[in-house]
Order: structure tokens, then C-alpha cells, then sequence
């Protein structure tokens, strides 16, 4: 470290070789970074980090805004400020790896939001001004207009665990509303919950993190495994890491498997309607 302020070779190098990376996705809304989300998008802010608004109800996935991640990896995508979320009513947290769990990001949400995250996640939140609410798999969290469900993640829970297990330590998150379903598989490896959540939910739309874990081949295997609905590919953007370096590579990989998918820059917005048509409208279709 250099006067206290965080330092690393490695993340030094991403940055610089990722700024020779051509960018994904589309155009960044214009004011993303502090003005309210349009009602009926998703909105991402990079790394694991959306904001859906359904009907006025605001859920953001694992925020993390962070100038660093761990000291190590610099931030090289701008953060939404407070005034972007302060209206959000839930926030979803996956498990309580430290990309996905940040207790002073968290603490930049309004008193009147509700963290929903698995048990072992809780006790890094008694600092935080929002409600906290430990799942497990099978739970339920209904808010106007839809209900959230925990499922199962096959991933490691604990703040520093290594070990993957499918024991609700980590989570993924089902949201059904009356116009689609959409599903968050959260960090997990490829495993059979996959088919479970297709069995009991039917996903219209999967929020999917593409990573070390969860690469293009387990990804594509996923996909088709939850019926094969258009995927949001997430994990990527917001830090320079070396998963950031490898995302493109993974990204082209699972492109080959022929899934309808969607790449977001971080600060694209898009309607939830384009991502994926709702229920009345195929059926019609149909």
C-alpha cells in the first residue's frame, strides 16, 4: 500500500489489459448514476449487481460499489450514487463472498429496504440500517406484486469457505409475478437444482452469473436444463479481475450454444418486455 490507499500489481495489470478489451452490450443510460430506474427494466451495475423494477417495486441483485474489491481489484466502471436505489425495497444477497456481500455498500440503502440473504450472511449485516432477513431454500418473501423465492445455490456460503456445498449457504433467488418469472441463479456450479427450479418455477428469464464457477459449458448446460429461457449474462464489468479477463472468452463460448441471450454494459438499461415477452403476449402468440 502507497499512503494508505489500496495497491495492487495485480489489478493494476487487469486494468491495463482490459482497457484493450472491445466493450459488451450496449450504451450506458445517460444519468444512470443518479437518477430512479424507468419502472419495468433491469438496469446493470455491474459485477453481480441489477436493479429490476417491477411494477414500482425496486429489488437490487448483490450490490457491491466499492472503490476496491479485497484491496486487490480497482473499480473501472462508474457506481450508482444513493439517489439511484434510495427508493429500492429489497435487496437480494446471494452468499457472503465479499463481491457479493459489502457491508458499507449495504449501508448506503434506505432504513426501509429489506436484505434478504441466506442465514450465514446475517451476522455480517448487524451493521446496516436496513431489515435483515436470513432464508433458507423454500422460503418465501411476497411484496406488492410478485413473490420472491429462495432456491438452492451449489456454491460455498461463508464469508471465506471454499467449500461448495447445495445446503441453502448460498442462494439463488425465484421472482414470480403475474407477468414472468425471473430467476437469479446467484454464484452456483453446475448442478441439478437447475432442473429443479425449471420443474417448479419455469423461468421466463434467467439473471445468470458467468463465471469460474458457472463457465460457458456449465452455463449452456444450465440454460437448457431450465428449459432454455432468454438469459441475462451478468458477473463482469464493474472490476478488473482476472474473471473480467476471461469473461469474453467464456461469453463467445456460450454465445456458440445458440441460447437467446443479452449483454448489458454496466449502466444499460433495458425493458423487462424485451428481455422477455410477458406471459398474455406469447401466449397469444402461441
Amino acid at each position: 500500500m502507497i499512503s494508505g490507499t489500496p495497491c495492487s500489481w495485480i489489478g493494476a495489470a487487469c486494468a491495463i489489459l482490459l482497457s484493450a478489451v472491445p466493450s459488451l452490450g450496449g450504451v450506458p443510460n445517460g444519468d444512470w448514476t443518479t437518477t430512479d430506474p424507468a419502472p419495468n427494466t433491469l438496469n446493470f451495475w455491474g459485477h453481480a449487481a441489477c436493479y429490476l423494477d417491477i411494477e414500482g417495486t425496486g429489488i437490487v441483485t448483490d450490490p457491491v460499489f466499492a472503490p476496491w474489491l479485497g484491496h486487490l481489484f480497482p473499480r473501472i466502471a462508474p457506481a450508482p450514487e444513493p439517489s439511484a436505489y434510495d427508493q429500492a425495497q429489497i435487496v437480494l444477497i446471494s452468499h457472503a463472498h465479499r463481491d457479493h456481500l459489502h457491508p458499507a455498500t449495504l449501508a448506503t440503502f434506505s432504513p426501509a429496504t429489506v436484505i434478504l440473504c441466506p442465514m450465514p450472511s446475517v451476522p455480517h449485516l448487524t451493521e446496516v440500517a436496513a431489515r435483515v432477513q436470513g432464508l433458507v431454500p423454500g422460503e418465501r418473501w411476497v411484496f406488492p406484486g410478485g413473490t420472491i423465492i429462495a432456491v438452492p445455490a451449489h456454491h460455498p456460503g461463508g464469508r471465506n469457505s471454499l467449500a461448495a456445498q447445495a445446503d441453502g449457504g448460498a442462494l439463488g433467488y425465484v421472482i414470480a409475478t403475474r407477468e414472468r418469472t425471473i430467476y437469479y441463479t446467484g454464484d452456483t456450479e453446475y448442478f441439478p437444482g437447475f432442473r429443479a427450479v425449471a420443474a417448479k418455477y419455469a423461468p421466463d428469464l434467467v439473471l445468470l452469473n458467468l463465471n469460474a464457477h458457472l463457465n460457458a459449458t456449465g452455463a449452456a448446460r444450465a440454460i437448457q436444463d431450465l428449459g432454455s429461457p432468454p438469459a441475462v449474462l451478468m458477473h463482469h464489468g464493474a472490476y478488473a479481475t482476472l474473471n473480467d479477463l476471461r469473461w469474453p472468452r467464456w461469453r463467445t463460448d456460450f454465445a456458440q450454444a445458440g441460447t437467446i441471450h443479452f449483454d448489458l454494459a454496466v449502466g444499460e438499461s433495458r425493458p423487462l418486455a424485451q428481455l422477455s415477452a410477458p406471459r398474455a403476449v406469447r401466449t397469444v402468440a402461441n
